[in-house]
């Protein structure tokens, strides 16, 4: 599949604005506005690669509820301040019970910190509609549709109670997002798959970012974990403990795994803990006679990832295809740079060349899944085959210092959208 075949890279209207702020020798101010900081997540990742670059040319200030100190020194590095606008984020439960209170704080405050700037660039609701309020240029930098208000899949993961609080929610608030999304400027989004969410639940068009890889940083790291046992496969994953992560999939399949290669390890690593749902996994796996065969190592360190990455014999991201969050996968990219073969759900069709640089599949068929996994685990040179063709589709294709450049013309696109609006082209909105 040809990718950057749209946006910037063919449309004059993003490389070629007329009188920027940048031409007219003025640092143009921006103000990234975010939800949260709180956990080292593909969302955090991208914000952070993608500020820090802007700053070279730009004045950028990012905008949160809550950022945990660690990140927030991480950013400061890169010479960001990152903003507070109060105590409580969309991680807490009151938060959503005191929900108009929240988004009254919100609005008032960073109106007051946006006071100066040029663009706003938003995340995901609430923020999109703080923005849609600033009477400012405005693009919201939309990966994807809110899950908790659209992604059905994920939430029919949860326990009753939080399934009928997201839908009353979904019901009071999806309305409000859908207009805050309406309004911005310029919509950008990560790809094709995630294009398509956008004109299915907002009826707009995105431009596509796609997402980027310090491949500098994650590259081959030589050598055996000493975590790992001289002859062990290892399959290396990520979860959330939602569907977007599908980890019970990967388990339900490690039997029929277990029956074609010997010494296999599933490890697994989380971006956000759940005790409980760990507990629930751990369970079905003894039920199943794997529990022997998987370890849970926490959060690693992200000056660690490569190193993990690089010592698996394969990464598996099992999301289920039908959930928004299957659409992109940071891990998926970082794991191909450090030329590991990847069996990934066939949510998204861009990042993996299926049978080159490693195979799509559907989780949801444990059949598939496992003979994928064994494929790749009984043929070495086909693995180390795929892994080098993954690094050199990411070193190509998913570059930071281009998705800077994109977001660039995006910006001064939407500045100059602004002094001169015109009518937007909407999609029809089908049925949800």
């Amino acid at each position: 599949m040809k990718l950057f075949d749209e946006g910037v890279f063919s449309n004059p209207e993003w490389r070629q604005p007329a009188r920027s702020l940048m031409q007219q020798n003025k640092k143009t101010k921006v103000a990234w506005l975010y939800t949260h900081l709180l956990f080292r997540t593909g969302g955090t990742r991208f914000v952070l690669e993608v500020t820090r670059r802007l700053q070279e040319s730009c004045d950028v200030d990012v905008i949160v509820e809550r950022a945990s100190p660690e990140i927030r020194k991480e950013f400061s590095q890169y010479g960001i301040e990152v903003r507070e606008t109060g105590l409580l984020t969309s991680t807490s439960m009151i938060y959503w019970l005191f929900f108009p209170l929240m988004l009254w704080i919100n609005e008032k405050r960073v109106r007051r910190e946006t006071k100066d700037a040029d663009v706003v660039i938003s995340g995901m609701f609430p923020m999109n509609v703080v923005a849609a309020g600033l009477n400012k240029p405005t693009i919201q930098n939309c990966w994807e549709p809110f899950a908790f208000f659209y992604d059905t899949h994920m939430i029919n993961g949860f326990t009753l109670p939080k399934r009928l609080l997201i839908k009353t929610l979904a019901a009071l608030y999806s309305g409000t997002d859908i207009a805050g999304t309406r309004k911005s400027d310029i919509i950008t989004t990560l790809n094709h798959s995630t294009g398509e969410w956008l004109r299915r639940v907002y009826g707009r068009d995105g431009v596509k970012t796609y997402m980027g890889v310090d491949a500098d940083f994650f590259r081959p790291v030589s050598g055996q974990s000493s975590q790992v046992k001289r002859n062990e496969k290892i399959i290396l994953h990520s979860t959330d403990y939602t569907m977007m992560k599908g980890t019970g999939y990967l388990v339900e399949a490690l039997p029929l795994i277990l029956d074609k290669v010997r010494d296999v390890k599933v490890v697994i690593t989380h971006t956000v803990e759940n005790k409980k749902e760990r507990d629930a996994l751990l369970k079905k796996a003894k039920t199943l006679g794997v529990d022997k065969n998987m370890e849970f190592i926490g959060t690693v360190p992200y000056d660690k990832l490569p190193e993990h990455l690089s010592h698996a014999d394969l990464v598996a991201f099992t999301g289920h295809p039908e959930s928004i969050g299957t659409t992109a996968s940071l891990m998926v990219l970082e794991a191909m740079a450090c030329e590991t073969p990847v069996v990934r759900s066939i949510g998204c069709d861009e990042e993996v060349e299926d049978g080159v640089s490693g195979i799509l599949v559907d989780p949801r068929d444990k059949v598939k899944l496992s003979g994928a996994i064994v494929k790749i685990l009984m043929d070495k040179d086909l693995g180390k085959k795929m892994g080098k063709e993954g690094r050199n589709r990411v070193v190509t294709l998913y570059n930071w210092d281009r998705v800077c450049s994109i977001f660039s013309g995006v910006i001064e696109s939407a500045i100059q959208k602004h002094l001169s609006p015109h009518t937007l082209t909407k999609i029809p909105s089908p049925s949800r």
